[in-house]
């Protein structure tokens, strides 16, 4: 099985964005448009349990950039530039390893190759604490949702994965019951086998707490050439908060 993917544009130069956890490309389609300005064929991607992507017991980082190899050469792509968010920046720094000669331009947003002790209880909680199937209205899941969350922001990007069944009955796009047990498949260190040293371009906000410098100098120990750019007023939805400002600094990236 193949990934979902949404392409926009076409162009020699390719442009593979990856979204973070519990996200899809849908999040990704307006920073898509614009990136794709630059010339550029833009491919949106869903990651294996997510979005329309097909669900798999199987999950983790070496599963991901299996998907991700296959999907490139399925699509006929040798070289390319690639931009992930989070978890799916995590993917690029794993794909690094054993295929670094299919990218270019390398921007990851907002995650290092680190262990993260995030937890998530409380968002699986909300998700698994209501029947999909009997919403009749997305807003009623919002106005669930708010019992769990203050951020309005982090309940849209939650809502964006209540889709319909054949049937008209909601349902979730992700599939929550592997992403709930392989969660810890997220949070775990990357350490590659040798050291890699192909340029990363790292774009963070300096309000988030993903990016750290004990975290940046572990991280160093294996990619060894991380080039660092901050965007402030902004935490780990920098591409949501400072969109503009997020934009820019790929455009930079990828026209160097």
């Amino acid at each position: 099985m193949n990934l979902n993917s949404r392409i926009l544009g076409s162009s020699e130069k390719k442009l593979v964005i990856l979204h973070g956890f519990l996200g899809s490309l849908d999040n990704w389609i307006t920073i898509g448009r614009k990136l794709e300005q630059l010339n550029l064929e833009v491919h949106l991607v869903d990651l294996r349990n997510h979005g329309k992507s097909f669900h798999s017991k199987d999950f983790s980082y070496d599963y991901m950039c299996f998907d991700l190899k296959k999907y490139l050469d399925s699509k006929n792509i040798k070289k390319t530039s690639i931009l992930g968010h989070s978890m799916g920046g995590k993917v690029v720094f794993s794909f690094l390893e054993n295929h670094e000669n299919y990218l270019d331009k390398t921007i990851i947003a907002d995650i290092l190759p680190v262990e993260y002790k995030n937890s998530y209880d409380n968002i699986f909680q909300s998700l698994k604490s209501i029947n999909p199937r009997n919403l009749t209205k997305r807003i009623e899941f919002e106005e669930h949702l708010k019992n769990y969350f203050d951020d309005e922001l982090f309940i849209s990007f939650l809502s964006k994965n209540l889709t319909r069944d054949e049937n008209g009955n909601f349902k979730f796009k992700f599939n929550l019951i592997t992403l709930s047990e392989k969660f810890d498949e997220v949070l775990k260190a990357l350490k590659p086998s040798r050291i890699i040293d192909k340029e990363i371009n790292l774009i963070y906000g300096a309000k988030s707490d993903y990016i750290t410098e004990s975290k940046l100098n572990d991280s160093l120990q294996y990619f060894s050439n991380i080039k660092l750019s901050v965007i402030q007023n902004s935490g780990h939805w920098l591409h949501y908060e400072k969109q503009d400002d997020f934009i820019n600094h790929c455009k930079k990236i990828i026209s160097i």
